[in-house]
């Protein structure tokens, strides 16, 4: 029979230091914060202060983050970094546990510890609750062979996910190749303001007394607006009378653009998918003129212009937080193809979204068997 053991007694764990803007330097170290793990694209502080060895992240190094997003990472880059706080670094009595075996272990000790985590407001793993949890631990050959079927399970998730970075990759491709650089402009598009192009107006202001009422509506918040795509996960409702229901109700083909915060100038194509759905003052709705511009082109230009150097950048960019107003988005200055090429790329963009809603769907399944995997692989019936 298999025993059991606390992640406490196999495994040390280091919590990082709290680094402050003032240690913050162009050179030096560079420091692994919680959004780093969770986001490839996002820049690393550095920093030259002098901390423990211990806080010193090798190539290899597991690391848990703790609070608010919750994860188990390798660190595969080259570079010894250095550890922030709300992370550990986990250090494995490789006599006791196989790492890759150990890693699966703590992402299933998070699993389980996430209907009892602490805090009001940032969410928090307590850590003598945590490192007091127990995982199976079979003999070392045992361990390594169930990390080694996990570990191709993952593979197989981990090459859908790469299939559609390359999606991404080539619809952005296409889209210079057919009209290139928009912000360059190398084929000498006529340059439009935007208000001449597209009718646009911003959301209905939220009022919390209608929150509740006898008549909800759902509608999109700017959370539900990705780049190229809609989160519909959690929609919320409230009441929207006869007058707004004219001037709010969304159509098939409208263009949402985030009007402000971190997702600012995000913007994705309603294709009705939910019946008589509204919108809220944090987005723009966007209805290209059928003779000039498309929708789909219009959402994926602004994409392609929301980057250091163009004008959207610097319409957002100019107040202290990130906002794209109302008289911005008018004001802003697009190229305009002709609008049956833009047709045409319509038609391609769709034929490789079908790819991607099938591509989805194997991650989807991929995910459920890892899961099931992993749930055997720690009650010992793997």
């Amino acid at each position: 029979m298999n025993s059991n053991a606390k992640l406490g007694d196999i495994a040390e764990f280091i919590n990082g230091a709290a680094f402050k803007p003032t240690d913050w330097e162009e050179e030096g170290k560079r420091i692994i914060r919680i959004q780093n793990l969770n986001d490839s694209s996002k820049p690393f502080n550095r920093t030259t202060r002098k901390v423990s060895d211990k806080l010193n992240v090798y190539p290899g190094d597991l690391l848990v983050s703790w609070s608010a997003s919750l994860g188990v990472f390798t660190w595969n880059e080259s570079d010894v970094a250095l550890l922030n706080q709300h992370i550990f670094r986990v250090i494995p009595n490789e006599r006791l546990v196989d790492k890759q075996y150990l890693r699966y272990g703590l992402e299933e000790a998070l699993a389980m510890m996430q209907n009892h985590l602490h805090g009001a407001t940032m969410k928090h793993v307590n850590r003598g609750e945590f490192l007091a949890t127990r995982i199976p631990l079979p003999p070392l050959p045992e361990q390594k062979r169930i990390a080694e079927i996990l570990d191709r399970a993952e593979a197989l998730r981990s090459q859908r996910r790469a299939a559609l970075a390359l999606l991404d990759e080539l619809t952005q491709s296409i889209f210079l190749d057919m009209f290139g650089d928009p912000v360059s402009n190398p084929r000498e598009w006529p340059i439009i303001a935007f208000h001449d192009v597209c009718d646009s107006r911003l959301g209905k202001m939220l009022d919390a007394k209608k929150q509740v009422g006898d008549n909800p509506r759902p509608y999109m918040r700017n959370i539900n607006v990705n780049w190229g795509k809609l989160d519909l996960s959690t929609v919320w409702e409230m009441d929207f009378d006869e007058k707004d229901r004219k001037e709010f109700r969304l159509l098939p083909n409208d263009v949402l653009i985030c009007e402000g915060g971190a997702g600012v100038a995000q913007t994705a194509v309603w294709r009705g998918e939910i019946e008589e759905c509204y919108f809220q003052k944090s987005l723009h709705r966007v209805r290209p003129k059928p003779s000039i511009a498309s929708p789909e082109y219009i959402a994926f230009l602004m994409r392609m212009m929301m980057r250091q150097g163009s004008e959207l950048m610097r319409l957002v960019s100019s107040a202290t937080i990130p906002h794209l107003t109302g008289v911005k988005l008018k004001s802003l200055r697009i190229p305009v193809p002709p609008i049956e090429l833009q047709c045409r790329f319509g038609y391609i963009l769709e034929s490789i979204e079908q790819q991607r809603t099938l591509i989805h769907n194997h991650v989807a399944k991929f995910g459920t068997l890892f899961a099931s995997l992993q749930q055997r692989a720690f009650r010992g019936e793997l």
